[in-house]
């Protein structure tokens, strides 16, 4: 995987001031630091510290690490076009576990860290001869398109797959997992701002229902032990 990521290049887009979740409103000035660069440079400190998950304690989730919805009021359903612009719904991943993160690729620091956490988590259950199907869905589908979506996922985590689609599909998706979601877009044309979110993963089932969720400041360690038990049952 780090071989992989080492193939990303310098690629434009904008990014916030690092506020990212909680922005308390405020317009972030411009910044053309890609995200994509974060994942390399995180999973070398990753490395580092042996993913013993204490690079992610200082994280500030407040608000943004609960779920909108009791768990029992999760129904998993989406329809939404996948980052091959094929139409993918809820029931496509039937059949198998799937591991979801909400997210927008503009985002700076958060979401980039979590999507290294979620590639370690599925190369170590792979490797330990559990399949988890990774999967991305966008909180921010105004300049999440199917294009940029292929940029971010290829390479990031074996078979994962990015979901996109229009505001109001993509507006019943975080509805059915219970996704808080507000954006700090400062009307129709502005394409430079934050979008607060829960950072959560979602673990569900084969037959698509809730499992439970797990924080990414956890680490790639913690929540794979933790899922590698629930697969065990």
């Amino acid at each position: 995987m780090w071989k992989e990521l080492g193939r990303f290049g310098m690629g434009p887009p904008s990014g916030g001031d690092g506020q990212q979740p909680g922005g308390r409103g405020q317009r972030p000035g411009p910044r053309r630091t890609n995200p994509l660069l974060w994942i390399v440079v995180i999973g070398a400190i990753l490395i580092y510290t042996q993913y013993d998950g204490s690079l992610f304690g200082n994280f500030e989730q407040s608000h943004v690490s609960r779920m909108a919805v009791p768990a029992e009021e999760i129904t998993g359903t989406f329809s939404l076009i996948d980052h091959t612009g094929a139409p993918r719904t809820d029931s496509d991943f039937h059949g198998t576990h799937t591991l979801i993160y909400f997210g927008f690729t503009w985002c700076p620091d958060v979401c980039p860290s979590a999507m290294l956490v979620m590639a370690q988590v599925v190369e170590d259950l792979a490797a330990q001869g559990n399949t988890v199907q990774p999967l991305f869905i966008t909180v921010d589908p105004t300049r999440d398109t199917v294009e940029k979506l292929a940029d971010y996922v290829t390479n990031l985590a074996p078979g994962l797959v990015g979901l996109t689609g229009s505001e109001e599909a993509v507006g019943q998706a975080l509805t059915a997992f219970g996704i808080y979601r507000r954006s700090h877009a400062d009307g129709p044309t502005d394409r430079d701002y934050l979008v607060d979110h829960a950072s959560l993963f979602y673990l569900m089932g084969p037959d698509g229902t809730f499992i439970r969720q797990y924080e990414p400041q956890l680490g790639p360690t913690q929540i794979a032990l933790e899922i590698e038990r629930k697969l065990r049952g």
